[in-house]
């Protein structure tokens, strides 16, 4: 295969180890989401736990809300290869004990470990681009670490759906599990370099905020009401501290609000997906895994799209905002059965890997010298309002099914297609969530 010259200069020898930690450390990330979700309705009905089902996705984003932040700061601290180490053995010692989970609540607390750890592997390749790639390579560096998640897309769905048809949805926590000792000795090759200096050896690790956002999506998915405490206690702890968790700039809130917009629509309506192909129209689990596979495809797709283009920071962002919210509208359109599901959401995955290198670019310019912090705030939007999105979908299919009706597709095997309609329903309103947010646009540089 003949590659172009930015990528062949990426990928030089010297460079390797480097991009096989990052790339990794987004491979297990990556393949343990898309695994979970093939598995997660079988999980549910088998613990007899659909009405949970939400709880479970949700508390997985609450944690990587707690976990990016603060990795990110250890990472400008000590350097990257820590928060690979802490990352992949916490992920590990929760994905060997998953499997014996005996109800949804004991699963969901397990994804919430996991979640934590998964925020300090997911900051790992965000600040090796920003601080050990060459500034001429960086956008070619962030297509090439998100097309990770397409090579993730062909194993992990399909491998997901293979362990649970001819073992048990328990068999599929293991093999990210399995993962993580591979990336550990890609990191300890490529990331346990002395010449290299962290970014700001005095960066000051503060949990406060982080803590207070993750509690405010795990309010919202337990009990919404509650959420008001913990939210104000961010935005007051956010105002104060001298290490905010989002760039306290013009433009760094701007990037914020567009990323956790359409973290809201996207990742509500993709949380949502397995349950309403499966249990709702009742497709069979490899059937409805074709999706998730497409669907990472189309991320990675849009990344190197966007590697390409020579649009500005601001048209590229609100062109990013608008391909997700028409493809979450479409999964909103009661025609065609699960088909409209299956498009509308590769249509808006490939709009989240528009936004997705330049996102991160901007905001790396928001906060110099700390770079892993700055990265690390864009997956953070977007985990919180992909807890904010789950928690109101989930909740809104809840609502309109009815806990009886939950409770018997538990037992049946049948479709459900209330189920179905439900998440159809609330598709809609999360597209109409990332539209309201396109004025925040107006807030970043102009360039």
């Amino acid at each position: 295969m003949i590659l172009a010259p930015a990528y062949r200069e990426l990928v030089a020898p010297g460079r390797r180890w480097l991009l096989a930690a990052a790339g990794g450390a987004s491979f297990i990330a990556a393949s343990d989401v898309l695994l979970i979700a093939t598995a997660l309705p079988s999980a549910a009905r088998d613990l007899s736990g659909l009405d949970r089902y939400a709880l479970v996705v949700g508390c997985y984003a609450a944690a990587l809300a707690v976990g990016l932040p603060i990795s990110g700061a250890v990472i400008d601290r000590y350097g990257a290869w820590h928060s690979l180490l802490f990352g992949c053995v916490l992920f590990a010692c929760a994905g060997v004990v998953a499997p014996f989970a005996p109800s949804m609540d004991a699963l969901a607390v397990l994804r919430l470990v996991q979640g934590f750890a998964a925020g300090f592997l997911l900051a790992v390749p965000l600040s090796v681009v920003i601080q050990r790639i060459p500034k001429h390579l960086q956008k070619s560096a962030y297509a090439l670490s998100n097309s990770v998640w397409a090579l993730a897309a062909l194993a992990g769905p399909v491998l997901g759906a293979v362990l649970t048809d001819l073992f048990s949805w328990r068999a599929a926590f293991i093999v990210p599990v399995l993962m993580t000792v591979a990336v550990l000795y890609a990191g300890y090759r490529g990331l346990r370099d002395s010449s290299v200096r962290p970014a700001d050896p005095h960066a000051r690790i503060h949990p406060l905020g982080p803590l207070l956002l993750g509690a405010t999506v795990a309010a919202l998915l337990l009990e919404p009401r509650l959420a008001i405490i913990p939210a104000i206690g961010f935005v007051l702890s956010e105002w104060r501290s001298p290490e905010p968790v989002f760039p306290r700039t013009r433009a760094g809130r701007g990037i914020a609000i567009l990323c956790a917009a359409t973290g809201v629509a996207f990742t509500g309506a993709d949380g949502l997906l397995p349950l309403g192909l499966q249990v709702g129209l009742g497709w069979p689990i490899l059937v409805a895994a074709i999706p998730l596979i497409f669907t990472t495809a189309a991320w990675a797709s849009g990344s190197f799209v966007s590697a390409r283009v020579t649009l500005s920071h601001r048209r590229q962002l609100l062109i990013a905002s608008l391909i997700v919210a028409v493809g979450v509208g479409v999964m909103g359109l009661p025609i065609l059965g699960g088909l409209t599901l299956a498009f509308g959401i590769v249509i808006a995955a490939f709009g989240m890997g528009v936004q997705s290198p330049v996102a991160l670019l901007s905001a790396a310019l928001e906060r110099p010298s700390g770079e892993g912090r700055a990265t690390a705030s864009v997956p953070l939007a977007r985990s919180i309002g992909g807890g904010i999105g789950i928690a109101v979908a989930g909740a809104l299919v809840v609502r309109a099914v009815g806990r009886d009706a939950m409770d018997h597709a538990e037992q049946a095997t049948a479709a459900v297609p209330s189920i179905a309609s439900a998440v159809q329903h609330s598709n809609l309103l999360l597209a109409g969530v990332c539209l309201i947010s396109l004025p925040a646009v107006l807030l970043l540089r102009r360039d």
